[in-house]
């Protein structure tokens, strides 16, 4: 599963309101008739981090591996022109947040 912070587009230390406005803007960018596939990464999202009790659920039981888009996105966001450093990766690679 991606990182729903990132799917989201949110911090780590985001509240209810911030995830619900960040979900609902997502959904009204992407409604399941335009884009099914990102439509339901949103709602996964949303849904492991609805919460403040999901949150800390998916912090201390999520022990998935990063995926690859999810690494990318954390070392070089859309917007940031600079090149990350070696250090970086290296640490998203051992997956820690760098």
């Amino acid at each position: 599963m991606r990182d729903p912070y990132l799917v989201l587009g949110v911090a780590d230390d985001a509240d209810d309101a911030q995830i619900e406005r960040a979900y609902r803007q997502g959904i009204k960018t992407y409604p399941p008739e335009r884009d099914p596939e990102r439509f339901q990464a949103l709602r996964a999202a949303y849904e492991a981090l609805r919460t403040r009790r999901a949150r800390l659920a998916h912090r201390l039981f999520d022990s998935s591996e990063p995926e690859p888009i999810d690494i990318l996105d954390r070392a070089a966001p859309l917007g940031t022109p600079q090149r990350p450093s070696a250090d970086l990766i290296a640490a998203l690679l051992r997956g820690e947040d760098g």
